[in-house]
């Protein structure tokens, strides 16, 4: 007799535990069809493992669902619905069936009438039963959809699964401009945004925090249609609806997958819509807001534009093609030294290091380079680094950089990657911001990644003199004398490191020759005691001196300077013709030449001595506008 005290269960048959061990094996693929209900003729029935049929079945049909409970994955959920036209019998028993017609489930339950329509008082009844399995692996459903209903619940539970997987989700009320504290009511893109609003938020200092939020009073949770992996895919679109900034405008998740929400970096580019993002403009100080964005767009991993189009590294020379200074040289001060075109090797007090240009094998180097930056350090304190400066603080500011190369150390060793914001000097300048991370670099040549993100330069000053950077660093921690090895450097905009992009050389020693220009042949050095005959391919001048201060040459820079530069005049071979000059500062005295008139088109170049003859001369010069 059914009466307080009373139990209801389910459990496998010994049919159905010999089937779950070969499925949990991966030996068999159990397919569950039917579920059959009884009326135990009229009895209080047990369940019992050795049964192969029910007391007294009284409706076989196909299973509607299975699958594992919500929060208990080693227990299954089988139900199946009884349609009102059917009926007329007492619900005690209930038994699942696979598709070798087995009884392998088996249930006792309060007893239930399910009446017929003709009786006044039909119902749709929905039959659950719920047994503990060890694994759900290998259990299928098998149905024939054509002859099973669906509850409201199962549709509505359905439809909403389906759409809230779609790439393209509901509108955000807003999106964020920058980090903001995931919690509480507040302004956003200045728009007061009230409790349970649809936040867009993409600017996160950590990028894994990015996405879909509903604004609440204290801590925001994630929007139900993107707030598990598998409604947060590449290709998310989302649309915006206020905002002083991003009105009106498209969005979309540009992260490759597979994703994991709250591991994976979420970075949201803009994809459309009125307020397009704004080009920068010459004067950086007064690029407009959302400008990086259109760049990381265009420039986006996802974009297949030509590469001679599109440049993507902001680091020059990044391929090693550029040897103005030289092809080796040496280090011995507490300081950074250009070696390699845009690139300088520090070393600490007590530290000495020699450069050289190397050379891979034909058809062997990476990404096609043909040259690499190799430094050997002797032992000393740990600190030496490999460095570049690209102009501008403002470069990536409040984005995501990534850094990619070659690289390899005789010594095993751990390296610090820092990317450094430096504002110049000049005025109270902010202070540098470092952000770094530490590589593990072995003997052999591997590519490295980093991604870093940049600090917003909102609030910041930066210095009046026009020498203001980011610069990315490569830091030795070993003490012990070794070498390492450098190629193939990129630095762009996004999380994601793509395809190296090499310049043509004529564009890279261009972009060089903003910083550093020489008259000497590009095969050549700068040094005092250089033939010009035999190594000037254009002289700086052929000029006649005959009075005292009197100009007698311009040079012509083939690209403007980043600013006035340095100027450094090298004496020629033997003490007549072609002429003798010493090597040394602007100006100098005595048998010399002087550089007068500097700008960052030209320099002209006069004499310095009336007891000179009049003749020809010929005079190499450098011209050092670097940051």
């Amino acid at each position: 007799m059914i009466d307080a005290n009373s139990k209801f269960f389910a459990l496998l048959t010994a049919v159905g535990e010999a089937k779950q061990v070969k499925s949990d094996a991966g030996l068999l693929t159990w397919k569950l069809t039917h579920m059959a209900v009884g009326d135990a003729n009229g009895t209080d029935p047990i369940p019992d493992r050795s049964q192969k049929t029910l007391i007294n079945e009284r409706r076989r049909a196909p299973l509607n669902s299975l699958e594992p409970h919500p929060t208990n994955p080693g227990i299954l959920v089988a139900e199946q619905i009884i349609p009102a036209d059917e009926g007329g019998f007492w619900i005690r028993e209930l038994g699942l069936f696979d598709s070798d017609g087995d009884l392998v489930a088996v249930a006792n339950c309060a007893p239930s009438y399910k009446s017929l329509l003709a009786q006044g008082s039909g119902k749709t009844q929905v039959i659950r039963m719920n047994f503990v399995v060890s694994s759900s692996t290998n259990v299928v459903l098998l149905i024939d959809p054509a002859v099973v209903n669906a509850t409201r619940k199962y549709v509505d539970d359905s439809v909403a699964n389906a759409v809230n997987r779609l790439d393209f989700k509901h509108s955000a009320l807003v999106a964020t401009t920058g980090a903001v504290v995931l919690a509480g009511v507040q302004a956003i893109d200045g728009f007061a945004v009230p409790a349970g609003s649809r936040v867009l938020v993409k600017d996160q200092a950590q990028a894994k925090d990015n996405g879909l939020y509903v604004v609440g009073p204290d801590s925001w949770v994630r929007a139900v249609d993107a707030d598990s992996s598998d409604k947060v895919t590449p290709g998310m679109m989302v649309t915006v609806e206020r905002g002083t900034l991003n009105a009106d405008t498209i969005w979309h998740l540009v992260s490759d997958g597979p994703l994991v929400l709250g591991t994976s970096a979420l970075v949201f580019q803009w994809l459309g819509g009125q307020n397009a993002p704004t080009a920068p403009v010459d004067d950086r100080s007064k690029k407009v807001v959302n400008s990086e964005a259109l760049r990381a767009q265009i420039e986006s991993a996802n974009q297949k534009f030509p590469s001679q189009v599109y440049r993507k590294n902001l680091l020059i020379n990044g391929n090693l093609d550029i040897w103005q200074r030289g092809e080796g040289g040496s280090v011995s001060v507490a300081s950074a030294l250009y070696t390699a075109d845009r690139w300088m090797v520090f070393v600490p007090v007590g530290v000495t290091a020699q450069w050289n240009k190397t050379p891979f094998t034909l058809g062997s180097g990476f990404n096609g380079a043909k040259w690499a930056l190799r430094v050997s350090y002797t032992a000393g304190a740990p600190g030496a680094n490999i460095r570049q400066r690209i102009e501008g603080v403002e470069t990536g500011a409040g984005q995501t950089l990534t850094a990619s190369f070659y690289f390899n150390s005789t010594v095993e060793q751990t390296c610090t990657v820092i990317l450094r914001q430096v504002f110049g000097t000049g005025g109270n300048v902010s202070a540098d911001v470092d952000h770094f991370q530490d590589i593990d670099v072995t003997r052999e040549y591997k590519k490295h990644v980093v991604s870093f993100n940049l600090s917003s330069v909102v609030g910041k000053t930066k210095g009046s003199n026009n020498n203001d950077y980011i610069e990315l660093i490569i830091v030795s921690k070993a003490s012990v004398a070794h070498t390492v090895v450098l190629a193939s450097v990129q630095l762009e905009v996004g999380a994601t490191a793509t395809e190296f992009e090499p310049r043509f050389p004529q564009q890279e020693l261009a972009m060089c020759q903003r910083y550093f220009e020489k008259t000497f042949a590009q095969g050549v050095a700068p040094a005092d005691g250089v033939n010009p005959y035999s190594s000037l391919t254009s002289p700086v001048f052929a000029g006649q001196i005959s009075a005292m201060s009197q100009p007698i040459a311009s040079w012509q820079f083939k690209v403007e300077k980043r600013a006035i530069p340095s100027i450094k005049l090298y004496r020629g071979i033997g003490g007549g013709a072609p002429g003798q000059w010493r090597s040394g500062d602007d100006v100098t005295s005595g048998s010399t030449a002087r550089a007068i008139f500097v700008g960052t088109r030209n320099v002209s170049i006069d004499n310095n001595d009336i007891a000179l003859p009049s003749q020809a001369y010929y005079i190499h010069a450098t011209a050092d506008a670097e940051l």
